[in-house]
């Protein structure tokens, strides 16, 4: 093995132990890594993530392709006033597809098929009934996994832009595996 690769595995070994004891600061930790640690603020998003649970994620750099499903950290919309600093909510909705709540059953319904949400922490995937809203090219849907209390797309969608986020909004991509 050349110097310079053992010196490369004794550095990341060192980053990686010194990382998961809070040695390192912060920046220089995510700089390393490409993850972030982002803290649940609210109850928005129980029984997936309990309000101060610490969860890691993927930085996104402005590079991120919607995926239903995912867990996210973003910066709400200037619209959504009084959010303030980040929020972390799902995916429900990606660019060209039409959402809406809910059908008989009271699930949400993408492009006219109803979601199957077992991460949903209410009876109803929505106490908000709307009609189809299409996700505009560069935006996405977002609901938190606590509806009776999550102020997500469905609060905003009088605002500019109609309760939808930026993609250039997101932040990371959540492993919810790693919330502590």
């Amino acid at each position: 093995m050349s110097l310079f690769r053992l010196n490369a595995l004794i550095i990341l070994f060192v980053a990686t132990v010194a990382s998961a004891c809070s040695v390192l600061p912060e920046p220089l930790v995510s700089k390393m890594t490409g993850k972030e640690a982002y803290r649940e603020p609210s109850e928005a998003m129980m029984p997936t993530l309990k309000m101060g649970d610490v969860v890691t994620g993927k930085t996104t750099d402005g590079t991120y392709a919607p995926k239903a499903g995912d867990v996210i950290a973003f910066l709400p919309p200037e619209s959504w006033e009084g959010s303030g600093g980040y929020m972390i909510k799902r995916v429900i909705g990606v660019p060209g597809s039409a959402v809406s709540c809910c059908d008989a059953e009271h699930r949400m319904v993408i492009d006219g098929k109803p979601l199957d949400e077992p991460y949903v922490a209410n009876e109803r995937a929505s106490h908000l009934e709307f009609e189809p809203v299409v996700i505009p090219e560069g935006h996405i849907w977002v609901q938190g996994d606590n509806r009776d209390i999550s102020l997500d797309s469905r609060s905003y969608r009088d605002r500019t832009g109609g309760g939808t986020v930026p993609v250039t909004n997101v932040l990371g991509v959540l492993d919810v595996s790693t919330a502590r």
